[in-house]
């Protein structure tokens, strides 16, 4: 049996009719409550500067360094150790946490630790995300630059301190450090702190670090405002069709694949801040603040009746066009013959290393 491509049918992903299909399932998925405009930890590029999904995410297992920082106990002699592979980014620290049966640290639970250097007070906490074992059994967390500690940060109620900039340059917020890239900063930071005798030791320690797929650069954690699909709803009769059988994979050890990504799916950052893409159907009263999502152009505010009218400058995520290929291509959301007849189809033939997409 061959298989050929329909020439006939080629298709542009920028096309009118293609932009149509983008636009009716963004505002269906809105309406619906399944994409939503939320504050979360994302994966940023500094150099391509803009938002990455998990999937756009390289990992690389890299020789590093421990760094063990003593933070002072306020009104005490005392100091607790903490344990970080990024110590720049200790401007942004909101707690320390230890675990709720650490005998060691259970009297410091609910004190206070002095940040080193910028002499700012912050509360040692106890929860249960800390591994004992790990480290010093000290955690600093910092909840706008790492996805587990933005988790911790929402339980405790700590505050939200972004220290980088879109280009990965400590900001304001940094005293001396401020403008420095983060490495750099990150050099002359130990220096003092080693300096001052807040430096306990230095270890070695390789770890997995995130590279930006495109252009190779380390991506930052970082918490910003993006748009997101909500993606364990969608998952869930994904998953039941692939389970039921009536989804086959062949052969089917690829199933495995494909469950693991879908068991464990988080939402879908989609906002990329490129100059190229489908862009977001979410229109920005300056007037009112009012925000419409909408397939047409928006040029009156439907609340306050303004025009002052503004579109968000973000794109999509080219897989949010591509997911819609097997339908979008056959005339979807129109209801063509072409769809009648080729949808659903029954053999989807694709790479093994793409099946998570």
């Amino acid at each position: 049996m061959g298989v050929s491509c329909d020439w006939s049918r080629e298709a542009f992903t920028m096309s009118p009719s293609l932009s149509k299909a983008v636009k009716k399932t963004f505002v269906s998925l809105y309406n619906k409550g399944l994409i939503y405009h939320g504050y979360r930890i994302i994966n940023w590029c500094p150099k391509c500067n803009t938002a990455l999904s998990d999937t756009e995410v390289d990992y690389k297992d890299l020789p590093g360094n421990f760094w063990h920082i003593r933070y002072p106990i306020e009104n005490s002699d005392e100091y607790l150790v903490v344990a970080t592979t990024r110590p720049e980014t200790y401007f942004g620290d909101s707690a320390v946490a230890v675990h709720p049966e650490d005998e060691r640290y259970a009297h410091l639970v609910g004190k206070k630790v002095i940040l080193p250097l910028i002499n700012r007070a912050i509360p040692i906490i106890a929860d249960e995300y800390v591994d004992r074992e790990f480290g010093t059994g000290c955690v600093k967390i910092t909840p706008c630059h790492d996805p587990n500690d933005f988790e911790v940060g929402k339980r405790h109620d700590l505050e939200q301190i972004c220290v980088l900039d879109g280009n990965a340059h400590l900001n304001e917020l940094c005293g001396k450090y401020a403008g420095m890239d983060r490495y750099e900063a990150r050099k002359v930071l130990i220096e003092d702190l080693q300096e001052a005798g807040f430096i306990e030791k230095i270890e070695e320690h390789s770890h997995n670090v995130a590279h930006c797929y495109r252009c190779g650069t380390t991506v930052e954690p970082l918490a910003s405002k993006q748009w997101f699909v909500s993606m364990k709803p969608l998952a869930k009769p994904a998953i039941e069709v692939v389970k039921t059988g009536e989804i086959e994979y062949i052969p089917d050890r690829f199933s495995k694949i494909y469950m693991n990504w879908m068991e464990n799916i988080q939402d879908w950052c989609v906002s990329r801040q490129l100059w190229w893409g489908h862009r977001i159907p979410a229109y920005y009263c300056d007037d009112c603040g009012e925000v419409t999502v909408a397939e047409e152009d928006v040029v009156e505010c439907p609340k306050c009746h303004g025009h002052s009218i503004r579109q968000d400058e973000d794109v999509l995520d080219t897989w949010f066009s591509s997911a819609l290929w097997p339908f979008s291509t056959l005339g979807w959301p129109e209801n063509t013959e072409d769809l009648e007849r080729y949808f659903p189809t029954s053999v989807l033939v694709t790479a093994y290393d793409i099946i998570t997409f």
